[in-house]
């Protein structure tokens, strides 16, 4: 879509790894269980901007930009800070709901500003010369060649446990050469030598694999032990989602699995959304969904070549998001299910649901991929991520569910239920954001390992205060327990 990194950033990197927690909000909507989906979302912002923030700098210091880093900060803490206000009295309107989401599309339109702002005074700043002498001129534009830029390193396989990485890692090495910064490369992007085979029945049977022998090769123990339990899943996974990768081999394109993808998939939606009973007319909606993918699969087939990608290649994106997006939904359902047997057995309230396991959980990937990307040498991309992310979540999750329910209902508006241990995580959400703005400044946007440690211990304190509150050994903060007089 020829998007910059920064609008991407914010809108479709942003939705992706936000998937679980928005399809999550949408699942608990409704009832009790909109509880855990509040504190979910809160104890999630926690998480991320205290414990993987702090993780990123302990790993690696560096320095931020204090402007951009400024700017997400303040507009976190603004969106904390109307959401408390509008929950305050158990009561959302839809302007309200409404209000949630057109604030994050503020925050997008402030970075299209300063993007065009910032891409308006590099331009000035690389502006050609005017000079009579044309070997000066000639010198110029040969320091400016692109082609010293790094290649993208090359995957066999556009899926793995590595391939995630490589699309952002090799973005930011070629953002750092065209600054003139050093780059440390990795020996698993120096050294890789695909093994990828030729043929297409011999193509189709190494992409449905679902263990990646360089993936088993790298792996210890007890990763290895992981792959071996899941495969089933992504055997399925991989059968059915296409997948675009700039840094594998041909873009991820397989002829022969892609085409079968377009066959089945529309197919296999109908079931798993539970409408495949439902007809167009006195026609079944499965026959038609079935002759108009394997019409469409068959004509792909006969107009593309396994070993050059076809032009349309990138149209598989936007079919893999969909069919990703609808995987995590009802994953999402699944955990909702699974947390309610627990919480039911073992006694735990919602609140302390959504503030331990769930926010753990939707939040493990971020803390995995922030970290890895960290120890590969790229800390600013991995600490940026823990601040647009969140409020894109709680923004858009709150947004979503509480606009749904509001404009179901006759007079625009719906009953919330926050919990009380509500409060406490919003407070140690504003204490975190503004302890790091307090932090960045005086350091002068250097992110050191005290830093780390500061965020450290704000969230073990909270995690503390919040099992003392699930314990009764104290009541959770932000409530008044003392009788009326």
């Amino acid at each position: 879509m020829h998007l910059s990194d920064s609008i991407a950033g914010v809108t479709i990197l942003a939705f992706g790894n936000g998937a679980p927690d928005i399809f999550t909000s949408l699942v608990v909507s409704r009832g009790d269980e909109a509880i855990i989906m509040f504190t979910e979302l809160i104890g999630a912002g926690v998480f991320v901007t205290s414990l993987i923030a702090g993780s990123v700098a302990i790993i690696k210091p560096f320095k931020v930009s204090l402007k951009s880093h400024m700017r997400d900060v303040c507009f976190y803490i603004t969106s904390i800070c109307w959401i408390t206000f509008v929950v305050r009295d158990d009561m959302v309107h839809l302007w309200e709901a409404v209000s949630f989401i057109l604030l994050y599309v503020l925050f997008i339109v402030a970075v299209v500003i300063m993007q065009m702002y910032d891409a308006r005074e590099e331009s000035l700043k690389t502006r050609i010369p005017s000079v009579p002498d044309p070997d000066v001129l000639h010198t110029y534009l040969a320091n400016r060649d692109t082609s010293t830029i790094p290649q993208i390193p090359t995957r066999s396989r556009p899926f793995g446990l590595y391939a995630n990485l490589d699309v952002a890692v090799a973005a930011e090495r070629k953002r750092r050469t065209v600054r003139g910064d050093s780059v440390q490369l990795g020996p698993e992007i120096n050294n890789y030598v695909s093994d990828r085979p030729q043929g297409l029945c011999r193509e189709f049977l190494y992409d449905v694999n679902p263990i990646n022998r360089e993936d088993w090769e790298k792996s210890s123990g007890l990763v290895k032990a992981v792959l071996i339990i899941r495969a089933p899943v992504m055997f399925l996974l991989q059968l059915f989602i296409p997948v675009v990768n700039p840094t594998a081999v041909k873009k991820g394109w397989s002829k022969l699995l892609n085409c079968f993808q377009l066959c089945v998939t529309p197919t296999m939606v109908l079931f798993l959304l539970n409408v495949w009973h439902r007809s167009i007319g006195n026609v079944p909606i499965v026959p038609i969904f079935l002759v108009a993918g394997i019409v469409i699969g068959i004509i792909v087939f006969a107009t593309t070549h396994v070993d050059r990608v076809p032009k349309f290649h990138n149209v598989f994106a936007f079919f893999g998001f969909l069919a990703a997006m609808l995987t995590v939904y009802l994953v999402a359902e699944e955990i909702m299910a699974v947390l309610q047997c627990i919480g039911y057995a073992c006694s735990i309230s919602d609140a302390m649901l959504g503030i331990t396991f769930l926010a753990w959980g939707n939040s493990i990937g971020d803390l995995i991929s922030n970290i890895t990307i960290a120890r590969q040498g790229f800390p600013r991309m991995g600490y940026a991520a823990c601040f647009g992310g969140p409020m894109f979540n709680t923004l858009v999750g709150l947004g979503l569910t509480y606009g749904i329910a509001a404009a179901t209902d006759l007079e625009q508006q719906t009953k919330i239920r926050i919990s009380n241990m509500a409060p406490g995580c919003m407070a140690f959400l504003l204490f975190s954001l503004i302890a790091t703005i307090i932090y960045l400044n005086i350091t002068g946007g250097v992110v050191r390992r005290s830093y780390g440690y500061l965020l450290y211990s704000f969230y073990f304190a909270f995690l503390l205060i919040q099992f003392l509150s699930e314990l009764h050994v104290m009541h959770p903060l932000g409530t008044d327990h003392r009788p009326d007089t």
